[in-house]
Parts: C-alpha cells; structure tokens; sequence
C-alpha cells in the first residue's frame, strides 16, 4: 500500500448493525500521547468490537510495566513477549489493536501485524505531543528522570513515521470526535480479503 495522508477524509456513512464489522483488524498505531487507546475504544464501541491493547495486555501479563520489564530482564525478553503477542493476534479478527510505535520498528511483528489487518499510524506535531503528555502525565512529568524517560522513549517511537507503506492521519488539528470518524472511515473504506 502506497503512503496516504488522511487529511480530510469524508464522513463515514452511519454505522448500521447490518453492516457488520469489517473482517479485518485495524490496528492503530503511533507513539505515546496520541491518544490510540481512546480513540480505539470509541471505535470498537461503534462496532461492537473487540478490543486489544497489546501494551495493556503485556504489562498485565508481565505484572509490571514495560519500562520495568525492560529494565529488569532486557531488551530481548520484552521483544520476545511482544513478538508472541502479535503472533497470537494473527489469530484475531474484526478487532480493533492498538500497538505502540516500537512493536511496529520490529520487521518479525510489523509483518504479522500487516498480515492481521489494515495499520493506521497516528501522527501529532512534536509539541502537541508533549502538550497531551504533560496533561496526562501531570506533576509526574516536571520530574527530571520521569521526563527523560518519556523523551527517549518517545524519540524512539517517532521512528515508525518514517516506515513506509502505511497510512497516516495527523490528529494535531483534530478533536478526538473527529479523528474517531476519520479511523471509522479508513476501516470501512479497507478491501475485505
């Protein structure tokens, strides 16, 4: 699929319960802050949908956050748990996923996430970014190593802009209404396989 810039994607027609959820997953991609996990949950709700946070379910199952998992057992063991969760997800269909951006650097899970549905990076300008980070990260984010900790994650997560092949919706300019509309319509608009 050649890159798309959905800029101003039209509405999509009203959702009706004989339409059914696209056999495809979409999956919903791009670095912390976006706001991927709201706009997800909007999304399945619309649909009735499943919904798959991979992050949510790694840390649930690790029982400790990523960056605790990385730093505790490295690098390897945390690609490693992510590689078999997407593989599980291969299995998954008519959900809505949401990834973050660093799943997406690794060729083995961007692969079987392509191969389980229609990706859709979301893309925010660096200081909306970091606008929506401080407000949902709040006093937390004027600690020095908290905030340090968020940038290089984040300069790491910024990556998967520059993977090519996959479409992009800027959310910078867009309420939250809005960008659930324009996923709703990439979804819909997908080729069944």
């Amino acid at each position: 699929m050649a890159d798309q810039t959905f800029s101003s994607v039209p509405s999509p027609a009203p959702w009706r319960p004989d339409y059914g959820v696209p056999y495809r997953n979409l999956i919903l991609a791009g670095e912390m802050g976006i706001g991927k996990t709201e706009v997800a949950a909007r999304v399945a709700a619309h649909f009735s949908a499943p919904l798959r946070d991979l992050e949510a379910e790694l840390e649930a199952e690790a029982g400790m956050s990523l960056y605790e998992l990385r730093s505790l057992f490295g690098e390897t063991r945390l690609t490693n748990l992510e590689t078999e969760a997407c593989r599980a997800l291969t299995l998954q269909r008519g959900a809505v996923i949401v990834v973050h951006a660093t799943i997406m650097l690794n060729e083995v899970n961007r692969r079987r996430l392509e191969e389980a549905g229609m990706v859709l990076v979301l893309t925010t300008a660096l200081n909306e970014t970091l606008r929506r980070l401080h407000a949902a990260k709040g006093d937390r984010f004027h600690d020095g190593r908290e905030r340090a900790r968020t940038m290089i994650r984040l300069r790491r997560e910024w990556q998967v802009r520059d993977l090519p092949g996959y479409s992009r919706l800027d959310t910078t300019a867009l309420t939250l209404d809005e960008v659930v509309r324009q996923v709703i319509a990439f979804w819909q608009a997908q080729p069944e396989v």
